[in-house]
């Protein structure tokens, strides 16, 4: 009878089964998941461009592997303008008939991704990792580690055999983490607590500028405003002597010519008075009050019988008188409205 591969793994008491690594494998498949065996095979930095993957056990498709020891990853040099990811993988690889870990390195660019995983033909991979590699990186710190372990679709753990998940690395990752993020926040507050005294002393710094420019502008103009005060008392000063001199000379004038007209006029009137005081003296000569009643009745008879009795006079103003030296007069006869007959005009 032909002997046949069998994973059943019936005796082979009539030599016709036989079992292989393959029988094995299969055999243990039902049992346990892909992955890696509770907080086994963790990765840390080393504070250099390597890092650590812990001992323990990776299981794979019914193959497994145990690392005694820690094995240590060597990263390429960092691009000096761009970023990447590198993923630690542990990898099965039936064409060596092996399993072990390596770093696949990512692509180069501003926005990296990480490299896409292999499972296919003889080789089937599992993601410990990824490890983000900013341009310029000359060190690799635990922030720049994600843990990859717990994520099925990549690694995940083989819990078939356990009953609790051990979280503590994973917490150690976080806390590592944490305390990163919270002294990249503490510097930024720090910088920004910085630039904000930066700021207020800027501001004071061009608010006294900003005084001092005004005081100086004041003073400027205080200065211009008490020019200009003097300049217009010296021209009001000036102007009211101008103004003084005028009206002084104007007095003078007016007191000369007043003086001249008074002493022309008052020497005429003088005169005048003189001629009609001596005419007067002449009318009243000898009895002066038989004289002064033939004058009342001359004119007492002028208003009531309408007749003027005047002395007669040459056109130089001589008296006109007879041979025998006798006064020539006349006796005119006044018209009022009501004797004169004369039309309006």
């Amino acid at each position: 009878m032909e002997k046949v591969k069998s994973y059943d793994y019936f005796w082979n008491s009539k030599k016709d089964r036989y079992y292989d690594a393959d029988s094995m494998g299969d055999w243990l498949r039902p049992f346990f998941v892909n992955g890696v065996f509770n907080g086994q095979l963790q990765v840390t930095a080393n504070d250099d461009m390597s890092v650590t993957v812990g001992a323990g056990y990776g299981y794979i498709n019914g193959k497994h592997r145990h690392f005694l020891t820690p094995t240590t990853l060597d990263l390429e040099t960092a691009s000096g303008t761009l970023h990447r990811i590198d993923n630690v993988i542990l990898r099965r690889d039936d064409t060596n008939r092996m399993i072990y870990l390596l770093i696949v390195k990512g692509g180069n660019a501003s926005s990296p991704v990480a490299p896409s995983l292999t499972r296919e033909g003889p080789i089937y991979d599992l993601k410990l990792a990824e490890i983000y590699i900013a341009a310029g990186t000359v060190k690799i710190t635990q922030a720049e580690i994600t843990d990859t372990r717990m994520i099925t679709a990549v690694c995940g753990y083989v819990a078939a055999t356990v009953k609790e998940i051990d979280f503590t690395q994973i917490s150690a990752q976080f806390e590592q983490y944490f305390t990163n993020y919270r002294k990249n926040i503490s510097d930024k507050f720090q910088s920004f607590v910085q630039d904000v005294d930066s700021y207020n002393d800027q501001a004071a710094a061009a608010l006294a500028l900003m005084k001092q420019t005004f005081a100086d502008y004041a003073g400027q103009q205080e200065e211009i405003y008490q020019n200009w005060i003097a300049g217009q008392q010296g021209d009001f000063e000036q102007w009211r002597q101008g103004v003084e001199s005028a009206f002084l000379q104007w007095r003078q004038n007016q007191e000369g010519a007043f003086n001249n007209w008074y002493i022309t006029n008052t020497t005429g009137w003088k005169k005048d008075f003189e001629d009609w005081f001596d005419t007067l003296k002449i009318v009243l000569s000898g009895d002066v009050a038989a004289k002064l009643q033939i004058e009342i009745e001359t004119i007492f008879n002028m208003l009531t019988t309408s007749e003027v009795c005047v002395n007669l006079a040459d056109a130089e103003g001589n008296d006109l008188v007879t041979d025998d030296g006798d006064q020539l007069i006349a006796f005119w006869t006044l018209r009022t409205s009501d004797t004169c007959k004369c039309s309006d005009r």
